[in-house]
């Protein structure tokens, strides 16, 4: 029963708030073989030993207003390297409240982390005073008032407490991430971006794949990694994997060779085309990959067809060996094949007779 009456002080005697999404490790501030890059005074880069960049984090102190009043709130929020929101926690003693002076159940922190992880909730556009249904005037102080929540948000928002998970999303998706994702985009490197590309968040890898920049150096685990997501099962990721080719890994026969050959295995037709502008684009086939398009060429599909001569077009393959194989294709039952084949050698008897 005393306890019960003096549930504040009960509360400071249990171990304190702390909640990360699902498949991250502990995220929560350690001192201890870190190393730390400030951004002001409240906004942390965390690093290991090696200087490698863990996470972000920062800590808010700032108020939650609600019924004539602004309640504290002392939160720190974490984010991983790319801006992807990770977690939050708070000091031993600390807790969140509803708007009847309750503290959060387990299950409401739960249910408020899984909203945090959420970056398509429409908080965006809502204002303070639409949280409840009140009239436009009231603003974000001690002004505000509570009401009955909002039928536009009462489904992502904790019962009794809109205020606090309002709050609490802006502070995620705010500035601050903005920030952090300027940083690594102006920041990434080869280690950073293989990280991402390695997360178990698929929107870790397409925040990477759509930062890759054509500056980076060629790296091979980097590029063992590219060539896993162009063969992945997920086609958006293995267009966006195509699509982030940095130049470098064009001038590599071995990266192209593998690029020709997923090419054969992938159905995504963007995908499809996302590579044949690649092996467009490359400085030059290497005599193996023009050698193992050939093998394939009788056997594939009239559009693969089609772009693979486009390919022999571009690079000006004009080999025996493929010119024999072309010169077949005009037994091709497809009449469009039979056509693109005759184009194709008019062209190489073209340029035999300029050549002359």
């Amino acid at each position: 029963m005393l306890c019960f009456l003096a549930f504040g002080s009960c509360y400071l005697l249990k171990n304190k708030v702390q909640y990360f999404i699902k498949n991250s490790y502990d995220w929560s501030v350690d001192l201890k073989n870190e190393n730390y890059i400030s951004f002001g005074d409240s906004l942390f880069l965390r690093q290991n030993s090696e200087g490698k960049s863990k996470s972000f984090y920062q800590h808010f102190s700032t108020g939650v207003c609600f019924d004539n009043r602004c309640r504290p709130l002392d939160i720190t929020l974490h984010w991983t390297i790319s801006g992807r929101y990770l977690g939050f926690e708070m000091p031993k003693g600390e807790f969140l409240s509803k708007t009847d002076h309750d503290p959060f159940t387990r299950k409401e922190y739960i249910q408020l982390n899984e909203i945090l992880s959420n970056s398509d909730l429409p908080f965006r556009e809502i204002k303070y005073h639409e949280l409840m249904n009140q009239p436009e005037s009231s603003i974000e102080s001690v002004n505000a008032i509570s009401g009955a929540t909002s039928e536009r948000i009462k489904d992502f928002v904790i019962k009794n407490a809109a205020y606090t998970t309002y709050k609490i999303w802006k502070l995620v998706y705010g500035e601050s991430q903005k920030f952090i994702e300027y940083y690594t985009d102006r920041h990434l490197n080869n280690s950073n971006l293989l990280n991402l590309l390695e997360s178990q968040e698929r929107k870790d890898i397409i925040w990477g794949l759509l930062h890759m920049k054509d500056t980076l150096s060629f790296s091979i685990p980097l590029k063992n990694r590219l060539l896993s997501l162009i063969q992945s099962d997920d086609p958006y990721l293995s267009y966006n994997a195509v699509y982030a080719i940095p130049k470098a890994y064009l001038s590599d026969a071995d990266f192209l060779e593998i690029l020709f050959l997923s090419y054969l295995n992938i159905s995504d037709a963007s995908t499809k085309n996302s590579i044949v502008r690649k092996l467009k684009s490359a400085p030059s086939l290497s005599q193996n990959l023009i050698s193992k398009s050939r093998e394939s060429i009788l056997e594939i599909a009239p559009q693969e067809i089609s772009s693979l001569l486009k390919i022999y077009e571009k690079h000006r393959v004009k080999d025996s060996a493929t010119i024999g194989v072309v010169r077949k294709l005009m037994n091709h039952p497809n009449a469009y094949i039979v056509k693109l084949a005759k184009d194709f050698l008019s062209n190489y008897e073209k340029s035999l007779y300029q050549n002359q």
